[in-house]
This record gives structure tokens, sequence and C-alpha cells, in this order.
């Protein structure tokens, strides 16, 4: 099972047009009412990418609902997915905006997710998988079919390492990414 969250995010996509007129937000409301979709996207995310782990493992462990939360609530860059999605709204973001953001936050949850899972279920490998488009960056082509262990690192070749996808801390690196990793 691929653990990145494609079906909630086209359900998400659907949510998130209903809350536009011509671009601009229907209401104040609206704004509460994405924030508390993108959190159930996210939740559903990082279920998703538990789950990948577990099918990869042949394991049955939970991460429980405090880590989820932890891996959803943890801030990059200073911030967390919440005041970003706030600072857009305050500053006139658009629906690509916040979808940028709920694409960007539920593939780091899945991958956040799935990586911990296989942690907790004593994995001992982990590979990088990426999904070979035309729009995928060479540096995570490179990556495709690498192994490290479960503690080590995936390193860019425009400098930077992470313990898996979505975790740079880099935009260039992290927004739109679709790699994922499977656990040995």
């Amino acid at each position: 099972m691929n653990p990145l969250p494609f079906d909630e995010l086209n359900i998400f996509k659907t949510k998130l047009s209903a809350h536009y007129e011509n671009g601009v937000l229907r209401s104040k409301q609206e704004e509460e009412d994405i924030i508390d979709e993108m959190l159930d996207l996210f939740l559903l995310a990082a279920a998703r990418g538990s789950a990948s782990a577990n099918e990869d493992l042949g394991t049955d462990v939970h991460i429980g609902m405090k880590t989820a939360v932890d891996i959803i609530d943890r801030e990059v860059a200073g911030k967390t997915w919440r005041e970003r999605a706030r600072e857009y709204f305050d500053n006139g973001g658009t629906e690509a905006d916040i979808l940028r953001i709920a694409e960007t936050e539920s593939h780091r949850d899945a991958n956040e997710a799935g990586f911990v899972t296989a942690e907790k279920a004593g994995a001992m490998k982990k590979r990088w998988h990426c999904m070979m488009l035309p729009t995928s960056r060479d540096s995570h082509i490179y990556l495709n079919g690498v192994t490290a262990p479960m503690d080590g690192y995936f390193y860019s070749i425009n400098g930077g390492e992470t313990k898996f996808p979505g975790e740079w801390g880099i935009p260039d690196e992290d927004c739109g990414c679709l790699c994922w990793l499977t656990f040995e």
C-alpha cells in the first residue's frame, strides 16, 4: 500500500472548493471549517502512513492518538500548520495556498507516522521511493531505491538530510513531494 493520502486529499479538495466562491472565502466561519477539515485530513494521513508501515513489516503496532497529534502539530520552520494556514487566510490566501499546505503536511504526516510505526515495530532499514514523474525533483530521483538504517539519514544532492520524505525543512525539497518509504 502506498502511504500517501491521495484519496483523502481528493476528498479535501472537494470540500475546500465548497468554501470558496469566485476565489474568495464565502465567510469568516469558512476558515474554521477548513482548519477542522485539514485536521481530519492529517489524522487520516497519519493513520494511512502507520497502516502502510505495518503492512510492510507484517506487524500491528499502534502509535496512539497523542503521537499522531504530536506528529501533526510539529513545528516546521518555527510554525505549526495552523499558524501557516491562518497567515494565508489573514493575507487573503487563495484556495491553492491552502491546498499546498494540506498536500505538504498530509504527505509529511503520513511519512512520519509510518517512520514512527516502523521504529516501534523494530524495523532495521528504510528504503526511499520516488514517484518518478516528469515533475519529480532530481534530488528525489537520485534517492529512489536508496536504503538506510532506521536511525540513518538520506542526503540530498542539493545539501540537507532527512530521516523521511517531507522532513527536510527546506521548502524546495518538501513542498509537492510525493516520495515515501518502505521498511524491512
